[in-house]
């Protein structure tokens, strides 16, 4: 595919969420029964469940950071069961959500886009509105731009929800318009997303070559 770059970048996102918030990260059903021992049972139990799925998800992190060349096929097979535990055990929780980016990423990565796709839309269907929706939402719509189902991408990214998500959707949105041979819109696509990647310190160089061969063609 072609967001590797996009890819490297949300592994960063994922590292500085859990800086700021994985410490603090609990389970959130909270059930108030029983007495004070039961209630402090309940409690070393959803912390030590918690720090397991931390360790998990931090192991996968750091081996998922690594250049796709350094990662052996026994590292591929390790990563996707972390991936497919944290979906498993952890339900309900940012972690398993988290998962469920991971598995998608591997499939597309393996070129299996039907069950990259499956995982998104599964994805997008549960969680709430925010970070994790949101990629869910860009990287189906470059999944479905591998299908070359180009008018359910563009929808997905149709509208920007969060300034912080402009380059990935702005981007998708363009790949999409260009498949489509919309090559005016693609470039104005490409154009905002190398404006909003210039504004946040993103690396520029793949979207200014995209922009750069579209104004070439115009030209031409």
């Amino acid at each position: 595919m072609t967001e590797l770059r996009t890819d490297e970048e949300q592994v960063e996102m994922l590292k500085k969420w859990w800086d700021e918030n994985g410490k603090s990260l609990l389970v959130s059903v909270v059930i108030v029964a029983g007495g004070w021992f039961g209630w402090n049972t309940w409690q070393t139990q959803q912390q030590e469940a918690g720090e397991a799925a931390s360790y998990l998800y931090t192991q996968l992190v750091d081996q998922a950071s690594q250049p796709a060349a350094q990662q052996t096929e026994a590292t591929r097979t390790e990563m996707q069961a972390m991936a497919e535990q944290l979906k498993s055990d952890y339900k309900g929780s940012t972690y398993a959500e988290f998962g469920s980016l991971f598995l998608a990423r591997f499939a597309a990565d393996a070129g299996d886009f039907d069950a990259a796709a499956a995982e998104l839309k599964a994805l997008i269907a549960e969680a709430d509105e925010g970070p994790i929706k949101y990629t869910a939402q860009a990287r189906l719509a470059n999944v479905l731009i591998q299908q070359e189902k180009l008018d359910e991408a563009l929808a997905l990214v149709n509208t920007v929800p969060a300034e912080a998500y402009a380059v990935q959707f702005e981007e998708a949105k363009g790949d999409a318009l260009f498949r489509k041979g919309e090559l005016a819109d693609a470039r104005s696509a490409y154009q905002r997303a190398l404006d909003a990647a210039q504004s946040q310190g993103l690396s520029t160089q793949l979207l200014q070559r995209k922009v750069d061969n579209l104004a070439a063609a115009g030209d031409a």
